[in-house]
């Protein structure tokens, strides 16, 4: 058998091998990445113990003296994942809810305070 037979003989089967390696890894991760598509925008889940969570209605008092009422705060905006679909002025903004289902983004920085109504058992 000649030598140059006898190498390829050798090398082709590995190459093969990692290239069906690479492809498998590929897909692989193209299939995680398909099943995690569905969201927008990535937000940082936003509550305080004992006070509200994500399903306790709230009004926002902005900073120009508007407020935002019966609304839930479900986070903010999470502005240091590179993958964000926002610009830079979006970054830190509160992601609030209304009961018709619509969505308020608002900058943190306007936000003077937050009422939360008495709990009622």
């Amino acid at each position: 058998m000649h030598p140059f037979e006898q190498t390829v003989s050798v090398v082709v089967p590995i190459v093969g091998a990692i290239v069906a390696a690479i492809v498998v890894l590929t897909l692989f991760f193209k299939l995680l990445n398909w099943g995690r598509r569905g969201a927008a925008f990535e937000t940082t889940r936003f509550a305080v113990t004992g006070v509200f969570d994500g399903k306790t209605p709230s009004t926002v008092h902005l900073s120009n003296g508007s407020t935002i009422e019966d609304v839930r705060i479900l986070g903010f905006t999470d502005s240091s994942s590179a993958k964000t679909a926002f610009p830079y002025e979006l970054g830190h903004t509160m992601v609030l809810r209304h009961p018709d289902g619509r969505h308020t983004l608002v900058q943190a920085k306007t936000i003077r305070r937050i009422e939360v109504p008495a709990q009622t058992s």
